[in-house]
């Protein structure tokens, strides 16, 4: 069936989407399936070429879209050695948010949110690492189970309705047009092997009390249980958060 969406009254074939990838291994993967299943077309920008090298600059691009999502990152939005990129990024996101662009930010992308809309990132008091649940203020996101793999943590940024919690703090939040989720609705196990390949990565979970090679294989399972909520709540995200309750798009399901 033709997938159009209603937005700003103006008919569209596909919803153009700058899926914004902070280095080679930070991909939409599940989130980016459904929402092209949607209708969405998928622009990757890669902040990052070399993942072994964070300290580069970065113009963030002005075209027009209709949908920014913000994926995760392996650094924090204090680290020093970010800020050549982060603070062009943190511009952007105000930009986009002030004039009204949907925003999905994604772990990073949800703490990136935060700073640029007036909220605080800092090393978490409880770190989470795997498969957890969180407590959900609305029934468009589920309970869980969603994977973690994080040692910040974020305040609600001023005007922010707070939509999830657990005991490591903020999990989500809605301002505006813009929803923020802590946890990685995208993973599979193949993405978690391989950020476990990379430098640092299975000593970090190691680290945290928890087994590399075990925790692929229960995502290979995570990723099947979870897809519905996945689907739920990116659907909201879609018709309600992003359209401000203007968008609708044929073909959903």
């Amino acid at each position: 069936m033709r997938q159009t969406c209603l937005w700003h009254s103006v008919l569209c074939r596909t919803v153009r989407t700058l899926v914004v990838e902070h280095d080679p291994l930070s991909t939409p993967e599940r989130v980016g399936a459904h929402l092209e299943k949607r209708g969405a077309t998928l622009e990757p920008f890669v902040v990052v070429e070399d993942i072994g090298d964070p300290g580069v600059t970065a113009s963030f691009p002005e075209d027009s879209y209709d949908l920014v999502v913000l994926m995760g990152s392996p650094w924090s939005v204090y680290e020093d050695r970010v800020q050549g990129w982060l603070g062009p990024e943190l511009e952007f996101i105000r930009r986009r948010h002030a004039a009204g662009v949907p925003m999905l930010g994604i772990c990073f992308g949800a703490q990136a949110m935060s700073a640029a809309l007036g909220g605080k990132v800092s090393h978490a008091a409880r770190p989470e690492y795997g498969w957890t649940d969180v407590g959900s203020a609305t029934e468009h996101i589920a309970i869980g189970p969603w994977f973690q793999f994080h040692h910040d943590e974020f305040t609600l940024p001023a005007g922010a309705l707070e939509l999830a919690r657990n005991q490591s703090g903020v999990q989500s939040f809605r301002r505006g047009r813009g929803l923020a989720v802590q946890f990685h609705p995208e993973m599979t196990a193949e993405l978690l092997a391989s950020w476990c390949r990379v430098e640092g990565g299975a000593e970090e979970l190691i680290e945290a009390g928890r087994d590399p090679d075990r925790l692929i294989e229960e995502s290979r399972l995570r990723e099947i249980e979870s897809q519905p909520g996945l689907e739920r709540m990116l659907d909201w995200f879609l018709e309600e958060v992003a359209g401000g309750g203007q968008m609708a798009i044929e073909g959903a399901g």
